[in-house]
This record gives structure tokens, sequence and C-alpha cells, in this order.
């Protein structure tokens, strides 16, 4: 029977490495202008982040572990957030069930849409996310601290994400705001690729251990 640490590590290896897939998938349907794709396996890559965060959690010890929970929450946050937006494009955006008008403001591909926003908004909260389970790994390893440092520098992402869409920096008349979006959404994936392969890392050393 597998304890409780065993059981945190595997699923947190099994989660980081669906992570790392789903991020790699994203980039790959992004730079192919394949959307709807792109949009279903970002929703699975919220889940497996979800996982990842609560993992890092019950992993953590104990004097650092208000850090995760509030990694955990803000993971949720995000998870919500992000899991509208892309359902709405793969539904009723997708089958075009609502006026122009309305779909306009629905549609993510349209820079500026509230859709487009709340985008934004979701990863701004996985940034922070990101930002405090840093502050609850202790690490013992090289790979380890460039984990910390890597999800620690993410949280940066949250004042931009937070801040352009209040200051209305992208929006329907920004001249090739879709190249720039795109250029910035796989400079994303390449950032956190490494985030995904050194957590299933993590845990794997937890795993080969017991």
């Amino acid at each position: 029977m597998m304890s409780k640490a065993n059981t945190t590590e595997r699923l947190g290896y099994l989660a980081a490495i669906s992570l790392t897939l789903c991020v790699t998938l994203f980039a790959i349907f992004m730079i192919t202008m394949n959307e709807n794709l792109s949009y279903f396996v970002c929703i699975v890559l919220s889940w497996a982040y979800l996982i990842v965060a609560c993992c890092y959690y019950d992993k953590s010890k104990t004097h650092t572990k208000v850090f995760a929970l509030i990694g955990v929450a803000f993971a949720i946050i995000y998870v919500v957030l992000i899991d509208i937006v892309y359902f709405t494009q793969l539904t009723t955006v997708l089958s075009r069930t609502a006026s122009p008008e309305i779909l306009d403001v629905l549609s993510y591909s349209v820079l500026g849409s509230l859709m487009f926003n709340l985008d934004l908004l979701g990863y701004g909260m996985m940034a922070i996310s990101t930002l405090f389970i840093s502050f609850s790994i202790n690490p013992e390893t090289t790979p380890e601290r460039w984990l910390k440092y890597l999800m620690m520098i993410h949280g940066v992402f949250a004042v931009s994400c937070v801040m352009l869409p209040m200051m209305n920096i992208f929006n329907s008349d920004m001249v090739g705001g879709d190249l720039i979006g795109t250029l910035v959404l796989v400079f994303w994936c390449v950032y956190f690729i490494p985030i995904g392969v050194l957590s299933a890392k993590y845990f794997k050393k937890g795993i080969d251990n017991v």
C-alpha cells in the first residue's frame, strides 16, 4: 500500500509531465494556427497545473505551507478564469450561437475583448501562484534551485498580465497585434516548459527515494 508521501510524489510527477506536454502542444498548435486544439489543450493544462500546485502544498514543510496554500488559492482562480475563456471558445463562439455583437465580446481572437482580457488576468493569477509556491520550495540541489528561481521570476508576468489590459495596450486597432500576441505566448511556453520538467524531476526524486 502506497504511503501518503508516495502518492503525492507520483501524482505530482504525472501531473508535471502532463503539464509539460500540454505547454509543448500549446506552442505547437499556436505556431500551426490550430486555435481550437490550443483552446482545448489549455483547459487540460490548467487542470494539470492545479494538481501540481496541490502536490507542492502537500510536499511543503510545515513552516512554508501557508505560501503553498496561497499558491493553490491563486491556481484555483486561474483555472476558473481560463476554463471559462476556452470553454466559451469551444462552445458559444465555435457554434456561433450568439449575435455578432456578442461574439465580438466573447471571442478570444479579438484583441481587447472581454475573453482576451480575462485570459490575461487568468495567467496573471497563475504567475502569482508560482511566485508563492516558490517560497515553499526548500532547494537541496542545483536543479531545485533553478526551479525555485524560475517559478519566482515567473511571478513577474503577473504585473504585465494585470496592468496591460487596464492600459488598453492590446486592442483591435493595434498594428501586428496578432503576431505580437503569438510571439509572446510562444516565449511564455519556452520559459514555462523548464518549470514543468524541473517540477517532474522534483517529485520524481521523492519516488526514487522511497
